[in-house]
């Protein structure tokens, strides 16, 4: 009910300011794809993929819009989805059934360098968002998946320390709920720096208890988070991204994962259109399978191939490979049913477009 009363005041504000010295910038955007699996699932449904799991058939990964006033002083941000990935996001929530469309929604307040948010925003850790357009490759990799959070709830403070240097600090529910599921917070820390125009930086460490209350209130997760970035030129950049997540089981066993990704730009024309390459690489290891359900080494490696348009949007091409040293994550579907597999292959084409408007 609170982020259904929010919606409707977003609306009314949108509608009061319009046409007045406030400024509300308007985005859509479409994204769908058709994949094929190689193990052919019964069920149709690819493993291991955070949004584009259906296999054999057309789908609607995403549908957004979402109205943003910068804030001067007071400002907001709302984002409204439909398609499969407002339904991942909202299952990792089940009981949040009211807010299941709302990808982000939340005010702002800003006084010279210094901005608070409170509401629902998405989460700083990763090198992949929520968005297709706004990544290198189609599909999200093992890290988006397995190691991250999507968004939180909460407030967040952000300090423009300099044009090289940004600071933030948030006090949040946890890990993807609106509604707290136990009576702690979790903490986050973020700094990203930028040292020359080729290269930048991002730190991101989050704490907190992701368990539910049920006699067992000691544990915290510790997530941490870096991603660094550098641009030999206008043709070719280097993006590598790592995770280390630990905390304890009910039973309090120790669990660790860590992983990381490797993400080579090649922009043929050097330009924002034309065509670009974007092979991937990932190694996750979940010691004793408490994030991934298996104790298991994954592995996947990504071809993405991106036409640009700038008024016809972007087309892509992708082919993936995923593969484990464990059964119990992949299987192939037969003539006399399924049988375990330690990897499966994709093959995926994709569109996305999107639309800006600015309203004053």
């Amino acid at each position: 009910m609170r982020l259904r009363f929010f919606v409707v005041s977003l609306t009314l504000a949108f509608l009061l300011f319009s046409g007045t010295a406030f400024s509300q910038t308007f985005n859509a955007l479409f994204d769908g794809y058709y994949a094929w699996n190689l193990n052919k699932p019964a069920n149709q449904i690819t493993t291991a993929r955070s949004f584009d799991f259906r296999h054999q058939q057309f789908a609607l990964n995403y549908g957004e819009v979402s109205i943003e006033q910068k804030p001067s002083n007071i400002g907001y941000r709302f984002d409204f989805g439909f398609g499969d990935t407002i339904t991942a996001i909202s299952a990792s929530s089940p009981t949040d059934i009211a807010n299941r469309h709302i990808q982000q929604a939340y005010v702002s307040g800003k006084k010279d360098d210094l901005q608070v948010d409170f509401g629902k925003f998405v989460t700083p850790l990763g090198a992949e968002v929520i968005e297709t357009k706004d990544n290198l490759n189609y599909s999200r990799g093992l890290l988006f998946t397995y190691a991250i959070p999507l968004y939180h709830f909460g407030i967040r403070a952000t300090y423009a320390a300099s044009d090289k240097t940004t600071l933030a600090a948030y006090v949040v529910n946890g890990w993807n709920n609106v509604i707290e599921n136990n009576t702690a917070k979790s903490i986050g820390l973020m700094a990203a720096f930028k040292p020359t125009d080729k290269l930048s930086l991002t730190e991101n460490y989050l704490m907190g208890n992701e368990n539910i209350d049920a006699g067992f209130k000691t544990n915290r997760r510790h997530t941490f988070d870096s991603i660094a970035t550098y641009s030999f030129n206008k043709n070719f950049a280097e993006t590598v991204n790592y995770d280390y997540l630990m905390d304890m089981d009910p039973l309090a066993t120790k669990r660790r994962m860590q992983g990381v990704a490797a993400y080579t730009k090649i922009n043929l024309n050097g330009e924002d259109t034309g065509i670009k390459i974007i092979p991937r690489y990932e190694w996750l290891k979940d010691d004793n399978g408490g994030f991934t359900g298996l104790a298991q080494t994954i592995q996947e490696a990504t071809i993405t191939i991106q036409s640009v348009s700038k008024d016809m949007g972007t087309f892509w091409a992708e082919y993936r490979r995923d593969w484990t040293n464990q059964q119990g994550l992949f299987s192939i579907n037969e003539a006399n049913g399924p049988r375990p597999r330690l990897n499966q292959d994709t093959i995926l084409f994709g569109y996305t477009v999107s639309f800006t408007h600015d309203f004053k």
